[in-house]
């Protein structure tokens, strides 16, 4: 990071600061303002006269608890306050903001789900657009197994299952996040089969009265790793702005992300005598197999900056029905840079070399070949909802979304720097670059949604939830050879990649209630998938030599190769029921099995790309993975637990079982010259087994003492590969499948001594996992091709200013342990401190304005 670009990042904060500041100044100006912590009715016009109007729902102030009364359960939830429906046959986490605020030190919407049990969000650093999410039955690149909602837009990345198809997180603000919830397996009808590891859920607020937020976050993080030695600052702020007027209700925001990242690939040569020009430097250790290697280079420090604007409006048609539209546009700047770790004779770093090799000490090896790179995008994100959500007879919910891609492109440089000959006398330069652009690309979601609860008692209560879901994605993909690196101008096409699928479904689930202590939930889902205009083309299309001089490489002439791939299409039935039963008013147990159908993305189909830092294989041949799932679930809900010393004692155990079959598996494997080589394929059957353990306590012994986490045990193997064709595939079987680790940790202590202040201790920790099939990844904890052991501890304080300002301070990875991710290195130690302004809305205090006769009330 430039000493420009830390002053830039230093100085938004401060910039955030003196704007609040200033708002607050300018507040004193304004006749008769009283500023304080009551929070009183909301008037509008003239004094005294209310602004409720049809649809407003009011609660009463909750009294004193009566004995025996759950004081701790939640409220009956406001109409459309929920993301996730009513009704789950299946295990549900849920946080609210408050929690979310007081635990957890927070600089994008991920970061809301960092205690959640069993998940696992690869944030490889802040800002980070390749976070996938990992859960109790899937790895840390199937993006394509869990689905990601904010307030029912489709956030995840459909389009691909691997690292680089992440939820869209960049679309959500934390500072407007209501609460989150998690949804374990693909239980539910409502969901594809794409929930078969889980689906998280974001309900963003909408005002009921005037609010204004301004928030800044700071972060630093100290960070070395081999000779990386830097300091990494990065920062956050965001306003939001929110009103109802009458029955129509409006949201607007704005935020800017500034942050470094560390290093993320640090390439590794094996070891092999030799003679020659002697060359210096470089760190040598042992990879993932135990082999003795020299680290040459790194590369991937990501600077970026993202923008996102974005509206909220709604208007209340009519009582407790709503139609809402959203728009979100995010633009994105990142450049990648590279750190040389050798040296030739005369002092010069080396990233490329002319003939591929140098001499250092004994050995000859192959500098990693680190590349710079620079990108952008400009993705704009779209939704229409028309709701009808009273708790009663019949309610319905009709939506329709889409995601464009209208500017994605990525450029690095082909073979960066000077490039010594093998005697270290001589150099030339590659100016070439390469280009990947994915602008054109898209998806697009359609629901219909509809729910009919029975006034007639039939044998009991009934539900019926019925509907019918459509989507299409669509892959343009385009790589092209650049005269010279970071120019776009190109000078032939290296790659083209056409490609999509469209899925169709319907569903039916029905909620029966014979007694009242019992609850029968059977499902069924129908999809129709298809897969067509796929299309591959390689070679250079019109390509032309560039200039050739002493100190350039000349561009050769590519043949073109394309590819046109049949369509395809499948269907697929998808039953679910669940049994549940309570034995005293605390202690359930629920019983779920359900059959799920994950069909190949466009991306596992049809793209297929190079670059120098990796390599992806395409596969038209994939077969839908198919899963039966099983869930048994006890949970125990206590209020004044062990004789009043732990004022909610909420445990829950599950015991799960996934069968898979034809379980498509990404392998990637780091090359010898530190390449990532990704392929994907189906293997005949796996199986996921384990215990989920949670707990939520308030109030241990002492009031304001809350505890939240949970252990996870699983045990992930390959069952069967017969249907391969070679041997070592087929050997596969009884091995660990990859990325899922064994055994996983999430917990938070905090304690809130009065409403003002609160402190929060939190730990994370996950076992090593093999990422080779073959399991020879042994030597986890270090660099390389691994996902390594995690023992991090997080820490945060809170504190009320004033009645309008918050000020937080937390520290990520206080011990600062060193954890990989198949290949990249986690944040170490960071430090955060953050200032929220608030008017109105949950955290923030009152305004009242006297106009002269007519009084304006903000809480």
């Amino acid at each position: 990071m430039t000493r420009r670009s830390r002053l830039l990042t230093g100085a938004s904060f401060a910039t955030l600061s003196l704007f609040v500041a200033s708002a607050a100044d300018a507040q004193q100006a304004l006749p008769t303002i009283n500023v304080g912590g009551a929070r009183g009715p909301v008037h509008r016009g003239p004094a005294g006269q209310s602004a409720g109007g049809p649809g407003r729902v009011t609660t009463a102030e909750p009294g004193p608890s009566e004995p025996g009364t759950d004081r701790y359960s939640e409220p009956k939830p406001a109409p459309f306050s929920r993301t996730l429906p009513a009704n789950i046959p299946a295990v549900v986490e849920s946080r609210t903001r408050k929690e979310i605020q007081k635990t957890t030190n927070i600089m994008t919407s991920e970061d809301a789900f960092r205690y959640m049990p069993s998940i696992l969000i690869r944030e490889r650093f802040i800002g980070d657009r390749n976070a996938i999410v990992s859960t109790r039955t899937t790895g840390t690149i199937q993006s394509a197994l869990v689905l990601v909602y904010a307030d029912n837009v489709l956030l995840s990345n459909l389009l691909g299952n691997s690292f680089n198809f992440a939820p869209r997180w960049g679309m959500v603000s934390p500072a407007e996040i209501s609460r989150i919830d998690v949804m374990y397996g693909p239980f539910s009808a409502l969901y594809p089969g794409n929930s078969i590891g889980g689906v998280l859920t974001m309900t963003t607020r909408m005002p009921d009265e005037f609010e204004v937020h301004a928030m800044g976050t700071a972060a630093v993080q100290p960070y070395s790793l081999y000779g990386t030695k830097e300091l990494n600052l990065g920062g956050v702020a965001n306003v939001l702005i929110g009103d109802r007027i009458n029955d129509f209700r409006y949201w607007v925001g704005y935020e800017h992300l500034d942050n470094q990242g560390q290093a993320q690939t640090f390439p590794g040569n094996f070891l092999t005598p030799g003679t020659g020009s002697a060359f210096f430097g470089g760190y040598q250790d042992f990879d993932q197999q135990g082999r003795s290697r020299i680290i040459t280079n790194s590369a991937g420090a990501d600077y970026l900056q993202t923008d996102l604007a974005k509206v909220k409006v709604s208007y209340d048609i009519a009582p407790l029905v709503r139609a809402k539209y959203q728009v979100g546009f995010w633009t994105l700047n990142d450049t990648t840079s590279v750190e040389s770790y050798i040296r030739d004779r005369n002092g010069m770093p080396i990233y490329n070399t002319q003939t591929g090799r140098v001499q250092l000490g004994p050995f000859s090896v192959t500098p990693g070949g680190v590349n710079p790179g620079h990108g952008a995008a400009n993705h704009l994100m779209q939704a229409l909802e028309l709701r009808r959500d009273t708790g009663g007879v019949f309610d319905f919910d009709f939506s329709a979304t889409s995601f464009n891609f209208l500017r994605d492109f990525t450029n690095n440089a082909q073979s960066y720097g000077p490039r010594v000959n093998a005697a270290g006398t001589a150099y030339n330069i590659d100016p070439r670059g390469l280009n990947t652009n994915n602008g054109g690309t898209f998806w697009r979601t359609g629901d219909a949604r509809f729910i009919w609860r029975l006034p007639q008692d039939l044998l009991g209560k009934h539900e019926v939830s019925f509907g019918a879901h459509g989507d299409l994605y669509s892959l343009a993909t385009k790589q092209t050879s650049t005269v010279s690196y970071p120019n776009n101008y190109y000078m032939g096409i290296q790659a083209l990649n056409f490609g999509k699928t469209e899925t169709k479904g319907v569903y039916v689930q029905e909620v029966w209630r014979p007694l009242p202590d019992w609850k029968f939930t059977a499902g069924a889902r129908g999809e129709w998938w298809r897969a067509f205009g796929g299309m591959n083309a390689t070679g250079g299309f019109g390509s032309v030599s560039n200039p050739v001089g002493r100190a350039f490489v000349g561009i050769p002439l590519a043949a073109a190769n394309i590819t046109y791939f049949q369509n395809s299409d499948k269907g697929a039935f998808s039953p679910k029921a669940a049994l549940e039963h309570y034995f005293t008013p605390e202690l359930s147990v629920r019983g779920s099995i359900a059959r799920a159908y994950r069909f190949p993305t466009v991306n596992e189909l049809f793209q297929s790309l190079s670059s120098p830092s990796s390599l992806v294989i395409n596969n038209p041949n994939l077969q839908p993975e198919i899963c039966t799932c099983y869930d048994v679930t006890t949970e125990y809900r206590k209020v004044d637990a062990f004789g009043g010393a732990i004022g909610l004692f909420n445990p829950r155990i599950s015991f799960f079982l996934d069968d898979r079959w034809n379980a498509i598996a990404s392998q990637t494997a780091l090359s010898a010259f530190g390449i990532q080589v990704s392929q994907n394929a189906n293997l005949d059957k796996v199986r996921f087994r384990g215990i989920e353990t949670a707990a939520h306590m308030k109030d241990i012994f002492i009031p304001g003492l809350d505890f939240e986490g949970g252990f996870t045990l699983t045990d992930a193997k390959i069952q069967t590969n017969l249907s391969s064709r070679n041997l070592d595939s087929i050997l596969f079987a009884g091995n660990q499948f990859p990325r899922v680790p064994k055994y996983r940790f999430r917990g938070v202590a905090s304690y809130s001594p009065n409403p003002d202040m609160s402190f929060a201790l939190g730990a994370r920790y996950s076992s090593p996992a093999f990422v080779t099939f073959a399991n020879t990844d042994f030597n986890h904890n270090n660099y390389g091709n691994v996902d390594s052991e995690i023992l991090v501890f997080d820490m945060k304080a809170r504190y009320r200013l004033e009645p309008n300002w918050w000020l937080s301070v937390g520290v990520n990875n206080i011990g600062r342990w060193k954890a990989y991710v198949n290949p990249n290195p986690y944040p170490q130690r960071t430090f955060f401190i953050a200032l929220n302004y608030d008017i109105g809305g949950p955290d923030g205090a009152g305004i009242t304005i006297d106009r002269g006769g007519s009084t304006s009330t903000y809480r």
